[in-house]
């Protein structure tokens, strides 16, 4: 008797564009980043306390990335506002999401600074 085994493949899902201010990290989340305001991140300095607020890659690597996430798949997230917040967020985040908003912040400042070179350059 002949054995038949049928097996199955999944249904290859596309994956919906992102936005420009969103960005999908390796794990397939799309996080939505917003840009603090002058308020938020002072407010975000003064959360994080003196000490760590004059650590620039602390500030620059954890904080402001972490205060950067508006939401994730849809789920929406606060601007932290104090340190424990910003652990969660982190933890949240994971390795693979804090690779995404950090190289996506990290792109977009490149581009505001060829655009105010250019700028620059025109004057």
């Amino acid at each position: 008797m002949v054995q038949v085994r049928v097996h199955e493949t999944p249904p290859v899902v596309p994956e919906s564009p992102v936005k420009p201010n969103q960005v999908r990290d390796a794990s397939g989340r799309v996080i939505t980043l917003r840009e603090l305001d002058p308020v938020q991140e002072s407010r975000l300095t003064v959360a994080v306390g003196p000490e760590m607020a004059i650590n620039v890659m602390y500030m620059n690597m954890y904080a402001f990335p972490a205060a950067a996430v508006a939401d994730i798949n849809g789920e929406e997230y606060p601007v932290p506002q104090n340190p424990k917040q910003i652990e969660s967020m982190l933890a949240i985040l994971g390795k693979n999401g804090l690779k995404a908003v950090s190289d996506s912040l990290r792109d977009m400042s490149n581009d505001r600074d060829d655009e105010a070179t250019e700028t620059a350059a025109k004057n």
